[in-house]
């Protein structure tokens, strides 16, 4: 058989596509979830006290007498100059929680899509861009221990479904037709139960939280054999109120991510201050394992329209390269 250039480039990308796959065993980053956290910069696993405390730190809803939330997340990582070249991976999310501070229940949908051009395009312009794109569903149910004074435990019971699939675009076209046909690739639905575990320990003033999500690390085979595997990832987290309406935060992963952006391990600080009926939060957050350190910053509100019904809204960016995102949610709580 003989091979002409067109099939070479197509063999090609493969090739480069699964020299990555191999190694982008975490497909999914951790800050794609809830407008309060998100608009501190991604600080929350000591702070979580309301619904997304499912997602944040389960042992955060021991903090909650009742709270309710819908919420909406859009978050893009992107690197490259050069509009024909760039690359990088992209998060949209919904998510529907509710909690009291024994047990909690939530349903979250996060959309991965991941577009990789290094390795695959030549320098006349010609090649292909290996295309990712992983769907999962977590319908989740929360149940907390308290252990003894300022310690709590929780644990999140899982089903996940996903959908895992590759392809092949065009390497000169812009990042934003990519991610579309990404989301156009088709596989096969699967189902695996998971596990997320929480910590939390101190007082109202200061607080230590730690959680560990995807302690069953669930796999999802593309339909050509291709491996998904949602890795583990741990984050600690310290919260300091100064008063009962300014809290600071800082959060660290301890575990490090792989995906089309390359390496990842994040560390951000947040601040937040009620004032009557607005709140009013800020903060930022570095990759520690970045070539090029690059501050990403955020800010965020929240208005109380009616006592206890609150709106979020949040906007994350930086400077061009690293992530960029918005978010909102309406949230009830007690």
């Amino acid at each position: 058989m003989i091979l002409v250039p067109s099939d070479m480039r197509v063999l090609a990308g493969v090739a480069v596509f699964l020299g990555w796959s191999a190694a982008s065993v975490h497909a999914q980053v951790f800050e794609t979830v809830g407008a309060r956290a998100l608009g501190m910069g991604g600080a929350f696993v000591a702070v979580a006290d309301d619904a997304t405390a499912n997602y944040w730190n389960p042992a955060g809803l021991s903090k909650v007498s009742f709270s309710g939330l819908v919420d909406v997340q859009r978050t893009e990582t992107r690197f490259g100059a050069d509009p024909t070249r760039r690359q990088g991976a992209s998060h949209h999310t919904s998510f529907v929680s509710f909690g009291t501070n024994s047990f909690g229940l939530t349903y979250y949908r996060i959309q991965m899509r991941q577009v990789r051009r290094e390795g695959a395009v030549e320098p006349g312009g010609d090649g292909v861009a290996p295309l990712a794109s992983l769907v999962t569903q977590h319908f989740g149910m929360t149940a907390v221990q308290p252990l003894g004074p300022g310690v709590v435990i929780a644990t999140v019971l899982k089903a996940v479904r996903g959908t895992a699939a590759v392809g092949l675009g065009g390497s000169v076209a812009p990042i934003g037709e990519l991610f579309d046909q990404a989301s156009a690739l088709h596989g096969d639905v699967q189902t695996r139960f998971d596990m997320d575990a929480g910590l939390l320990v101190g007082s109202e003033r200061l607080r230590l939280g730690l959680v560990g999500r995807n302690l069953r690390e669930p796999e999802f085979l593309t339909p050509g054999g291709e491996l998904f595997r949602l890795g583990r990832q741990w984050r600690a987290g310290l919260s300091f109120a100064a008063s009962q309406s300014l809290r600071f935060a800082i959060d660290s992963d301890l575990t490090t991510i792989v995906d089309a952006t390359g390496h990842r391990r994040m560390v951000a600080l947040g601040v937040e201050q009620r004032l009557a009926r607005l709140v009013v939060r800020g903060g930022g957050r570095i990759n520690v394992q970045a070539p090029d350190i690059e501050p990403i910053g955020a800010l965020g509100f929240s208005l109380e329209v009616t006592s206890g019904f609150w709106l979020d809204g949040q906007v994350t960016g930086g400077r061009d390269d690293g992530d960029h995102g918005w978010g909102v949610s309406t949230r009830v709580g007690f």
